[in-house]
């Protein structure tokens, strides 16, 4: 070893997880690393319509301005089982021992998960509504087994993402609604990697994990306008603005015992890389206009377009804290559309179906697809069912499911990592139980 600069490139590539892998991607409803599970209502048209359809207290996240139309008070949850397939075929090659790294394909990455929403709206005057909303627009959780052939580029990739909103609405006239507030995001990451440390990792079969972790709070805002044409169509628009997380935590170093015996020094070197860490990173502000209109009174159709600023992701530096240097990686996300349609059929009085489909760009291409980012190009299907238990209860119900052709993948996160080649087989099923109450 020729000292801490051997180690510190493939520590801080790891470390920059924190800000720069965190173009990591869940593949769920949602590109990158976002989540479009909430509501039960959503998922049952496949998230289309949203910013039009205002007739549940869940447009307090989707669009504020359709509070406007909700004649009581209301409260909806929803809870969502979130079963992704992530699988991984091909290779990794070892730079420092000029073979392909020993390991196997790692079988399915993405652990299923559950996440939660929470909905509610008030009354305060005829024109004037007040509303909050619990939701989390961003999550993954990858984890790859400890022999996973590509363990150079990644093991543990974890986002816990949590939103608070509060917002206001108000109703101009007749057709014009207006609606918006502040939204409080809570940002915590967990990153974790073998690292490739020259000699050692091939004469013990064993190698250093590093650890990284931080959190962050961060305020932005959404803003809504809802336009109703007449009583059977309106036309709505919904911006999320970005948020900005100036992230602070640490990163950590586990080395084999074995290591003491062959080179103390080398153990010494690698202890140096403990430290604190700190990056910044921009969750994206996203745009989505829809429409919805009513042909009947027992059917409903409604789509939506929707813009996300991906491209924010081009580089990110971190810093370690305790002054052994930094690093600047290189992203180069694409800003990403989503398009679909959806409709509603009351079968009865009491009982809707739903049924929608939508197609989601990938922010990543083969050109930058990582590990941490096995996400692809998708069609979301969803279907679902609402019931009206009591007058003022009523169950809702919903299935999705994504179809994906994958991503091809060849890349390297750090020149000791080697280079991953092959190819992900990407799908989703999800589900989504909801009660909505009014008082």
């Amino acid at each position: 070893m020729n000292g801490i600069k051997a180690l510190r490139a493939p520590l801080l590539a790891a470390a920059a997880g924190l800000g720069g892998t965190l173009a990591w991607g869940l593949p769920a409803y949602a590109s990158g690393f976002g989540l479009r599970e909430g509501s039960a209502d959503w998922l049952g048209t496949a998230f289309s319509g949203n910013q039009a359809k205002a007739y549940d207290a869940s447009t307090a996240w989707s669009n504020p301005a359709g509070m406007a139309l909700l004649d009581h008070d209301e409260v909806d949850g929803a809870v969502s089982m979130i079963a992704p397939s992530t699988k991984f075929s091909g290779y990794a090659t070892n730079p420092l021992t000029g073979t392909t790294t020993t390991g196997g394909p790692g079988g399915n990455a993405v652990a299923p998960a559950a996440t939660g929403a929470l909905f509610g709206v008030m009354v305060l005057s005829p024109d004037l509504r007040l509303g909050f909303s619990v939701t989390s627009p961003f999550g993954e959780r990858v984890a790859y087994p400890s022999d996973f052939v590509g363990r150079y580029q990644s093991l543990v990739s974890n986002i816990t993402d949590i939103n608070y909103g509060i917002a206001l609405s108000y109703k101009i006239n007749d057709h014009l609604s207006i609606g918006g507030g502040p939204d409080f995001d809570y940002f915590q990451a967990r990153l974790t990697q073998n690292l490739n440390i020259p000699t050692l990792s091939a004469l013990t079969g064993q190698s250093p994990v590093a650890d990284i972790h931080g959190n962050s709070l961060g305020i932005g805002y959404n803003l809504g306008v809802l336009y109703q044409i007449d009583d059977a169509t309106r036309i709505g628009f919904d911006y999320h603005s970005r948020i900005r997380h100036n992230i602070h935590g640490a990163q950590t170093l586990s080395i084999p015992a074995i290591y003491s015996l062959y080179s103390p020094g080398t153990v010494a070197l690698l202890n140096q890389a403990n430290s604190g860490a700190t990056t910044s990173i921009t969750l994206p502000d996203s745009a989505g206009l829809a429409i919805y209109h009513q042909i009947t009174p027992a059917w409903a159709v409604m789509g939506s377009v929707e813009w996300t600023d991906w491209s924010l992701f081009k580089t990110l530096a971190v810093t370690a804290t305790n002054g052994s240097g930094g690093t600047v990686i290189h992203e180069n996300w694409r800003n990403t559309w989503f398009a679909g349609i959806g409709t509603n059929y009351y079968v009865t009085d009491r009982l809707m179906l739903q049924g929608g489909i939508a197609f989601d760009q990938s922010p990543v291409t083969t050109a930058n697809r990582t590990t941490r980012v096995p996400d692809a190009d998708h069609y979301d299907v969803g279907i679902g069912a609402q019931y009206q238990l009591l007058r003022n209860a009523r169950l809702e119900l919903a299935y999705g499911h994504i179809f994906s052709h994958g991503g091809g993948i060849n890349n390297s996160a750090s020149p000791a990592a080697g280079t991953i080649k092959g190819r992900y087989a990407d799908s989703d099923n999800s589900v989504t139980a909801g009660l909505n109450m009014t008082f």
